[in-house]
């Protein structure tokens, strides 16, 4: 419980703004209703409050912190809600990928991918490669000591808008779901459990 609003909670106290606002937006946009409608109020709001700061109007802490309360009243909301919560054992079943999907999406590339064309970096708990995103939804792990890439999975569609989507390792037939926080969820025992995180570019 709680991982969308505590991530909102980290992006608050890290004084990242924008980012809670945005993490905030994409995942109650899949839930739509009054808390989604505040979320996009609240979006509005920090665009103006940013547009008037950069026309060298002043920087209005007071609005920016404002902003922020609700941010964070929304994330509770949230918790209170039961919107955020694991899937379950039934539901990540349901996501597995067919063959047929992957068979289809999977091509080697020609040629060695540049860092400009990642699109997210896929962070994993207690795993020291790194594995990037690409513009064209490959998944390669990148080896941090000597900089060499391999095409090790995909970014598939999900089949539930539950998730934002699933990343698929060809390498080793394992998936994971990947909700609208950016959380990384797989499997432990046939349980559900956060891997890790997704942070885009």
């Amino acid at each position: 419980m709680g991982n969308v609003s505590n991530k909102i909670r980290n992006h608050i106290g890290e004084g990242e703004l924008l980012e809670a606002i945005e993490t905030m937006n994409n995942y109650l946009k899949t839930i739509g209703g009054d808390l989604y409608n505040q979320a996009i109020h609240l979006k509005g709001r920090y665009k103006e409050y940013a547009r008037n700061r950069d026309l060298g109007m002043g920087d209005n802490l007071e609005e920016k912190s404002k902003i922020s309360m609700a941010v964070l009243n929304l994330a509770s909301e949230i918790e209170k809600g039961d919107f955020d919560k694991p899937p379950t054992q039934s539901e990540f079943e349901q996501q597995r990928p067919t063959p047929s999907q992957f068979n289809q999406q999977f091509q080697t590339p020609s040629s060695q991918p540049q860092n400009n064309q990642w699109a997210a970096q896929c962070q994993f708990n207690m795993d020291s490669m790194h594995y990037f995103l690409n513009r064209a939804g490959q998944i390669f792990m990148v080896n941090p000591f000597n900089n060499q890439s391999a095409l090790v999975g995909l970014k598939m569609p999900p089949q539930s808008p539950q998730f934002a989507w699933t990343l698929y390792f060809t390498t080793t037939n394992i998936y994971y779901l990947v909700d609208h926080a950016g959380i990384i969820w797989g499997q432990n025992f046939g349980m559900p459990a956060q891997f890790g995180t997704v942070r885009y570019f």
